[in-house]
Parts: structure tokens; C-alpha cells; sequence
């Protein structure tokens, strides 16, 4: 093949039309995109492979570059980190800190040597309410617990028993570990270890639903002198719904007009009763009875025994009914439990059962719907006999003096805002959640720091 000489004259004659070819293609690939972007890879590769490449310079640098040491601290502390991530993590990290707040809070207590002396249960609970608050405090208490309303349930430590301490109403419980679920049910009347709020507490909603279950029902002894008092104000029904009424505890309370009351009231007689082996007939006991001198009634006969009631008047003292015992007994005192021998006098008291808004007070004395009560009406004298009180428009009447106690039936509720104490649980005993308190604390500092950063880094760069 012939080859031209550098000096051949055609050589030179193609030579500026190759040079213009080279010129185009090179133009040609300025322009070409495919090219850019082959480009841009092999930067990015450079890049990743620690090779010097051109960058965009840092705002708060001037026109220096990141260097690789500061853009290695920069990928370290989460400045190039998505502040999604960064709100992700914060937003975990509270719900963490909150559920384990509680454990924390007592573990602070585990400087105490011994745990707080708090006294008996009515020293801390009074007109029901407590005297301060006692949330995660490590104390000891002395209660009377409800051994008949106990609750066990099964937890992750093993059986627990639940208490109600009866001075608390149903705002304080105990949770006792038992060995096992037939463990007994007697327990001391001290306890210590960690209070927190019912409502807190892990257990709440099963205890919630038992002792709904129970129906345990709390009687209210309210002060009689309070009682005439309110009823006398008015002498209509419902005076005793509404205004304040003192209690005998202390304190005082209101009554709804539908809730109920229980009227104890002491008759003016007292219940004799002659046993059957020393009296064989009635005859022969009404003998007796009435050789005491005061009026008196038959009542019943029972298998053991004859019944009389026999008058004493109001407010009898106990040597009323004991003179009356020993003059049937032929002037010798009761020997011997047998009630079918001897004869023995007995105070009368009768409980009637009504509401606060049926009850009235006129003139000395109290009045009430008789009902559906049971307790007899109880005797007046007539003559050298007694007779039985009789109903005045269905409702009884008995004086305001023969009242001794009033009291208010209430069916109690757990109070949410009450105090569980976990016996035995000391502050050392929480350490692990105290713990991880601490490690989710330092995780959502260190990535509220890198949003800031990541924040006002951005706001720089949108400024410049």
C-alpha cells in the first residue's frame, strides 16, 4: 500500500481538512449529555474513593472548601443526617422517657437509709382526703387491711395480693407477694416498700372491676344531735339532703335525697326472756312478769325460751335490767348459759331502714316511711299494759331522744387518684429502668444537638 511522505504535496493539500474533523468531534462532545453525565459518575466515583474533588464551599468558611477531616466530624455528629430521623428518634426516645419516668423518680430514693415513717393510716387520711401527696416514695404504714375482700391476681414476679386498708375507705391498698395463690390471708397490720397512684399502677383496671364486683358498702356514722338538727329546721321531707352533717369521726358530709339511711333507735322497754325448763307454761311466766310491778306484754314463745317485753322508761342505765333479771331469778343473779333456765332482761334497740329524703323531724320527734322494715314499732303504756305504736299514714313516729346512731349505707368506688403500696419494692430495686432513664436521656440530647445544627446549618445556607 503506498505510504505518502511527509514532504507529499497531497499530504499537505488533506491535512487542514482532518484538523477541521478533530475540531468538530471535539465540539460535538462538549455538547454531548451522555458524555456529562459519564462525567458526573466518574466524579461521584472519584469521591468515594477519596479522591480530591471540586465541592461546594462551606458558608461559614468563606470560600474554603471542607476539608476530608472536617467532612468525616461532619457525617459523625449528624450534620448531614435527614432531620426526619433526627425528629423520629427524639419523638421515641420522650415516649421512652415517660414510661420509664416513674421507676426513675424512685430510684432517686435510694439514698434513704430506712423508708419514710408515716404513721397509721388515719394520720395521712382524713374527711377523705390525704394530708399531702406521697407519689414514688418509699414509706412505712400501719393499716387494718380487708382481709374479706382480698383480691390475687397473678403478675410477672409471681401471685400478689390486693387490700383494701379499711381507714382509707377504698383509696389506699396494699399488694402483698404471696408464695402462692392459696396463700393465707392473714397479714400484718405494717407495711413498707414503694406508693404510687392506683391509676398508675399496672393492676388498675382489674382491681377497678373487682371490687366493683365486691359491692362493698361503707357505713357513715353521722352525729344524732346534726340529724334533729337539720330535720328540725324545716319539719318537711328531704331536710336532710343537702346541708352539711357532722360525722362522728370528724368532719362532715352531705346526703343525696335517694341514698340510704339507717336509724338505730333504743326502745323504753327492755326484752325479757324466761327459759322454758323453769317456766313450763305462759301462764306461769305471765305470773312472774307481772309481779315485777311495770307494765309488760307477751311477745312470742320460742323453742328455749318465753319473750315479754317489760316497760323501763327512757334511757335506762344497766342496773335497771339487771334488778329486773335478779328479781324473776328470785333475788339471785343469771347462773349458767343455758337460756332454757333462769330468766334474763335484755335492752331493746331496733334498726329501721329509710332514705334521707323520706325522713322528718316535727316537735321532738323523728318520722319515716315504715315500709318494708321488719323491727317491730315498738310499745307505749296503756294502763298496767303495754300496746304496740301504730302507723300514721304508713310512716312511724318515735322520739328524737330514742335515736342512738344514725348511719349512711354507701357502696364505695375505688378513688383513681388513691395510693397503691407495692410492700417489699425498695428504690435499688428499679436500677435497670433507671438505667435505660438515663441511656434514652443522652440518645435524644445528642439528636436534638444534631437537628439544631443540621437546622441552623441549613438556614446559613439559605441566607447566603
Amino acid at each position: 500500500e503506498p505510504v505518502s511522505e511527509p514532504n507529499d504535496p497531497e499530504r499537505d493539500e488533506q491535512e487542514p481538512d482532518a484538523q477541521d474533523d478533530l475540531a468538530e468531534d471535539e465540539s460535538d462532545a462538549e455538547d454531548d449529555p451522555e458524555l456529562d453525565f459519564g462525567a458526573e459518575v466518574a466524579a461521584a466515583r472519584a469521591a468515594a474513593a477519596g479522591l480530591e474533588v471540586d465541592s461546594d464551599p462551606d458558608p461559614s468558611l468563606g470560600d474554603r472548601p471542607y476539608t476530608k477531616e472536617e467532612a468525616g466530624l461532619r457525617s459523625k455528629v449528624g450534620w448531614g443526617r435527614s432531620p426526619i430521623v433526627s425528629v423520629a428518634v427524639i419523638i421515641v426516645g420522650l415516649f421512652l422517657l415517660v414510661a420509664t419516668w416513674s421507676d426513675f423518680a424512685y430510684f432517686l430514693h435510694f439514698g434513704q437509709s430506712a423508708p419514710r415513717e408515716l404513721g397509721q393510716v388515719g394520720d395521712i387520711y382524713q374527711g377523705g382526703e390525704f394530708s399531702e401527696r406521697f407519689d414514688n416514695e418509699w414509706v412505712h404504714l400501719q393499716g387494718e387491711p380487708d382481709v374479706q375482700h382480698a383480691a390475687r391476681m397473678e403478675t410477672r414476679e409471681g401471685w400478689v395480693g390486693f387490700l383494701r386498708l379499711i381507714e382509707a375507705d377504698a383509696s389506699l391498698f396494699v399488694a402483698v407477694p404471696r408464695d402462692t395463690e392459696k396463700a393465707s390471708n392473714e397479714f400484718p397490720g405494717e407495711f413498707s416498700g414503694r406508693i404510687v397512684r392506683l391509676q398508675d399502677s399496672p393492676q388498675w383496671d382489674k382491681l377497678q372491676q373487682f371490687f366493683k364486683a365486691e359491692e362493698i358498702v361503707d357505713l357513715v356514722d353521722l352525729k344524732p344531735a346534726s340529724v334533729e338538727a337539720a330535720l328540725a329546721s324545716t319539719g318537711q321531707s328531704g331536710a336532710l339532703a343537702g346541708p352539711e352533717l357532722d360525722l362522728v369521726t370528724g368532719g362532715t358530709t352531705t346526703l343525696g335525697a335517694d341514698e340510704q339511711v339507717r336509724v338505730i333507735a333504743r326502745m323504753p322497754v327492755g326484752m325479757a326472756q324466761l327459759g322454758r325448763d323453769t317456766w313450763k307454761t305462759q301462764e306461769q311466766a305471765e305470773a312472774t312478769i307481772a309481779a315485777l310491778g311495770v307494765p309488760w306484754t307477751f311477745v312470742e314463745k320460742r323453742n328455749m325460751f318465753w319473750v315479754f317485753a317489760v316497760w323501763t322508761g327512757p334511757n335506762a342505765e344497766v342496773d335497771v335490767f339487771q334488778r329486773m333479771t335478779r328479781a324473776l331469778n328470785g333475788g339471785e343473779d343469771l347462773v349458767g348459759a343455758d337460756p332454757k333456765k333462769g330468766a334474763l332482761v335484755l335492752p331493746r334497740r331496733a334498726t329501721y331502714l329509710t332514705t334521707a329524703g323520706d325522713l322528718q323531724g316535727k316537735e321532738g320527734r323523728v318520722s319515716f316511711t315504715y315500709g318494708e322494715n321488719t323491727a317491730g314499732t315498738g310499745w307505749v303504756v296503756s294502763g298496767d299494759k303495754l300496746t304496740e305504736v301504730g302507723l300514721e299514714d304508713g310512716r312511724l313516729q318515735i322520739p328524737a331522744k330514742a335515736v342512738e346512731e344514725v348511719r349512711v349505707e354507701r357502696q364505695l368506688a375505688i378513688n383513681p387518684k388513691g395510693y397503691l403500696l407495692m410492700v417489699d419494692q425498695k428504690p435499688t430495686d428499679v436500677w435497670p429502668s433507671a438505667v435505660m432513664f438515663g441511656a434514652v436521656l443522652g440518645v435524644v440530647l445528642l439528636n436534638l444537638w444534631a437537628l439544631v445544627t443540621t437546622l441552623r446549618r441549613r438556614r446559613a445556607s439559605a441566607a447566603a
